[in-house]
């Protein structure tokens, strides 16, 4: 019986299966900038996902801050110029992930109420923590690992067993939800884990399907697919 929930952050919890890139491939054509080839956009973002990794100052960022500061970075390495751009292009990201963050708050408040203990892993900036305080998630969780405060990334197995112990439970207790097979669900998979992946229209195919257990498209439909498990689990 599975008595614990642990979720990815970015493309699970602030978006439906959506990968942050791919988002703002999209995000770069509704700003005007569709000429900008997307080799370069991938160049950019990734080089500003390092430049973040790398500045302890993002741990106090909230969400908007962040991705002001990413979306800057980008335009800086891309060497555009256009700050009116720049900020469409922070609230084409951020204001969609609000209204999301928000109604998932109130799924995980929900199971929260259903018993189910509930975590994040993620690999991110080192301001998950500050995330989930912002969204009003941190009051029900009990596990929060962001990726650079703890020193390890996923797919590392590490950083799993390091929230099995937070929680001081086996892997065959705990599901897994996230938006990446690769990062996600493979490694939960190794741990024992029930594995929940966030699929989208933007998801590749998974190389290995039956390593999910179940396939989800929002997190809205995450109860009924915990109904579905139970219902499952022989008498």
């Amino acid at each position: 019986m599975i008595s614990a929930i642990l979720f990815d952050f970015g493309g699970t919890l602030d978006s439906d299966g959506q990968h942050w890139l791919n988002r703002f491939y999209r995000i770069y054509d509704q700003v005007g900038l569709s000429h900008v080839p997307k080799e370069r956009v991938k160049e950019a973002f990734y080089w500003a996902d390092a430049q973040l990794e790398s500045d302890p100052g993002i741990q106090s960022a909230g969400f908007r801050l962040l991705m002001e500061r990413h979306a800057h970075l980008q335009f800086e390495k891309l060497g555009l110029l256009d700050p009116q751009r720049e900020i469409k292009a922070a609230e084409a990201f951020y204001r969609p992930s609000e209204k999301v963050l928000h109604r998932n708050r109130s799924i995980l408040e929900r199971l929260k109420h259903d018993g189910f203990r509930l975590g994040v892993v993620s690999n991110f900036y080192g301001n998950v923590p500050t995330l989930c305080e912002e969204a009003g998630l941190k009051p029900v969780l009990s596990v929060i690992l962001d990726s650079i405060l703890v020193g390890v990334k996923k797919p590392d197995p590490k950083i799993f067993q390091m929230a099995l112990d937070q929680l001081k439970l086996s892997g065959d207790k705990v599901a897994f939800v996230g938006d990446s097979f690769e990062r996600d669900i493979v490694p939960a998979k190794a741990m024992g884990m029930t594995t929940i992946f966030l699929a989208s229209e933007h998801n590749i195919q998974p190389s290995d399907p039956s390593k999910i257990d179940l396939t989800i498209y929002s997190l809205e439909d995450l109860p009924k697919a915990l109904q579905t498990l139970r219902s499952n689990i022989p008498a």
